[in-house]
């Protein structure tokens, strides 16, 4: 008989941290209850679709599937199962470091999750208990920052080979820091508010002053050379095409390329603001979804005007930003815009997408060389009544269609995209550090979109 596992939601989405709601985790369900001076606060709640006015004292009782053994916002704190994913074994070896050693599976995610689910990206914080919570925000602010050199005591070149060396040593320098997902190694860290000098600290906590959060993000340079230059030049792009895009800087850390992300779930105060993956917010309301690529662009279209809670305050600025960026990540060559790298932030009484993060032409490199990880307007398929198959420019047209874009919105829009892009071949072949094979091969593709979303 399994025994419940039982946790707590913390926030600091108000004037000081505040007891959001009781975890429970059963062998078939994962719940979730508001506390009730929280639903007096009138806050936002742990997700876009589990509200405190849709669900108010009403507790929230998801099935445990294999693609969610937690509640979606939940799910995401925990990065994913993967012996090579950084942020998973960084978290593990802290945890062996201190006589913790899960067995695999949901008992490890749980364990990190106590661990590392709270201050990193978002507006959650999950503790063990509530004793746990009260000692974490009580530590003072710490604002020490320290240098990184060539005589610091760990070789983070060594651990990005496979992240299983220096371990430990890399811990003790910068501390049990929560992470984000993914493949690429990331840690959340703090450098001076004016930008980039070569110093790291832990994140931000409430009450530091002079600091700023960023997400650093190392190149792995044996599976993805010239990945940080390729990146930065992508986040330059989108902002010269109106997006907002925070701010960045390509450094050098002990000789690993990386790049510094400033971050957006932030406000100036550093208070975090109501953040949630379009994975999050879409699977929450549709247990059909079991990966970050599982809906069509279409889809998410559909759910944008259907969807009977406003995940998006601006509906109708929701489907243009969509399609925007669907057209800038097909003219940059990125296939990878899964719905992980959409993000629903909440600023002034709004819920609307985030800025652009992880826009990263990723076809650059053979083994990521797709148009696009989502279907859209029914590219590539078969018209069952003239045998014609479907094209670029016409299911791109389809889209648009059914995000209720008239055709003189839709030109503008791809106007404005081709323009913006005009010259970005010639800056992909200025880039040092991209191979001129992922340089050649990545030109010759978006030129070819070029000239088939010019038609």
């Amino acid at each position: 008989m399994s025994v419940d596992r039982q946790a707590v939601v913390w926030t600091r989405l108000g004037t000081q941290p505040l007891r959001m709601g009781q975890l429970t985790l059963t062998g078939s369900e994962c719940r979730f209850t508001y506390a009730p001076d929280y639903l007096a606060t009138g806050l936002p709640g742990i997700g876009a679709i589990y509200t405190p006015a849709v669900y108010a004292s009403d507790t929230i009782v998801r099935m445990r599937t294999e693609a969610f053994d937690f509640l979606p916002p939940i799910q995401s704190l925990i990065p994913p199962h993967s012996e090579h994913n950084f942020q998973r074994r960084l978290v593990l070896e802290y945890l062996a470091r201190n006589g913790v050693s899960p067995a695999s599976g949901l008992d490890a995610d749980w364990e990190i999750l106590k661990v590392s689910g709270h201050g990193g990206i978002g507006h959650l914080d999950v503790f063990e208990s509530d004793e746990k919570a009260a000692d974490w925000y009580a530590a003072p602010a710490r604002s020490e920052l320290h240098a990184i050199t060539q005589e610091t005591d760990f070789s983070l070149k060594d651990y990005l080979t496979w992240f299983d060396q220096d371990a430990e040593a890399l811990m003790q320098v910068i501390g049990p820091t929560p992470s984000v997902g993914g493949a690429i190694p990331k840690l959340l860290v703090s450098i001076p508010e004016s930008g980039w000098d070569g110093r790291i600290g832990l994140p931000a906590r409430f009450g530091a002053q002079g600091l700023v959060d960023v997400v650093l993000k190392f190149e792995q340079p044996a599976v993805y050379p010239g990945l940080v230059e390729l990146e930065a030049l992508a986040l330059d792009v989108h902002r010269e095409a109106g997006f907002s895009v925070p701010r960045h800087w390509v450094v050098e850390f002990n000789g690993v390329p990386a790049l510094a992300v400033e971050r957006f779930d932030r406000d100036a105060n550093k208070n975090p603001l109501f953040t949630e993956s379009l994975y999050s917010v879409l699977a929450s309301g549709d247990a059909r979804i079991t990966h970050n690529y599982s809906y069509s662009y279409d889809a998410v279209g559909r759910a944008i005007d259907r969807s009977p809670i406003d995940f998006v305050t601006d509906r109708d600025a929701a489907k243009r930003h969509l399609l925007a960026r669907l057209l800038m990540a097909l003219l940059t060559g990125n296939g990878d815009l899964h719905l992980e790298n959409l993000s629903i932030v909440g600023t002034e009484n709004a819920l609307a997408f985030s800025p652009v993060y992880d826009p990263t032409p990723m076809r650059a490199y053979s083994i990521h060389n797709l148009l696009s990880v989502m279907p859209f307007g029914g590219y590539g398929e078969t018209d069952a009544a003239t045998g014609e198959t479907t094209g670029l420019a016409a299911a791109v047209r389809s889209l648009a269609k059914g995000l209720g874009l008239a055709p003189a919105t839709l030109d503008e829009m791809t106007g404005k995209a081709l323009q913006v892009t005009e010259h970005y071949s010639e800056r992909l072949r200025a880039l040092g550090s991209l191979p001129e094979a992922n340089r050649e091969n990545l030109v010759a593709i978006v030129e070819q979109v070029r000239g088939r979303l010019a038609e």
